[in-house]
């Protein structure tokens, strides 16, 4: 009779809680949070590739730091050389400037092994927002001047709008 009490309590216990007004209201809360993460056409993710096996020119000045919209190929070899290494991956990636265009980040030159990641491209109206982060790591013997070579299918035009930019 007495296990007949407890497990009469713990239902009747439960029964409360499923009835109770504070978590109708925490699943109402989650139920909008969760309708507010929708797709629109006007923040849409666009795919790029990034180019391997290319170095910046050592005659390129350093006002050619920062984003660049490069849309044919002589534009692109003013400032970018192939630089081709052994093993599978070793040749420069291919760029088809008839379909394609490039969207180059060029940084400064640096000695603390500089590294442009955590790249994203979206489309917003009739504008791109390009967003990456630079940082910085520990210092080397030698200076690089880091680049980014984001491949774009020219059906995604606009004008580039960097939406952040941060330096660690």
């Amino acid at each position: 009779m007495k296990n007949f009490g407890l497990t009469l309590s713990a239902a009747t216990m439960l029964f409360l809680a499923c009835g109770n007004p504070a978590n109708e209201k925490k699943e109402k809360i989650d139920t909008i949070d969760s309708s507010v993460v929708v797709e629109t056409p006007l923040d849409q993710q666009v795919p790029f590739a990034v180019a391997n096996n290319y170095f910046i020119k050592n005659d390129v000045s350093d006002d050619k730091n920062g984003v660049h919209k490069i849309e044919n190929q002589a534009d692109f070899d003013a400032i970018f050389a192939p630089a081709a290494t052994m093993g599978d991956n070793g040749m420069p990636t291919a760029i088809d400037f008839s379909k394609e265009y490039v969207i180059a980040i060029i940084s400064k030159t640096s000695d603390l092994n500089p590294q442009i990641d955590q790249i994203t491209l979206k489309q917003d109206g009739t504008n791109l927002l390009l967003d990456y982060k630079e940082t910085v790591g520990e210092k080397q013997s030698y200076s690089i001047r880091p680049a980014a070579v984001l491949i774009v299918d020219k059906q995604y035009q606009g004008d580039i709008n960097v939406r952040s930019h941060e330096t660690l």
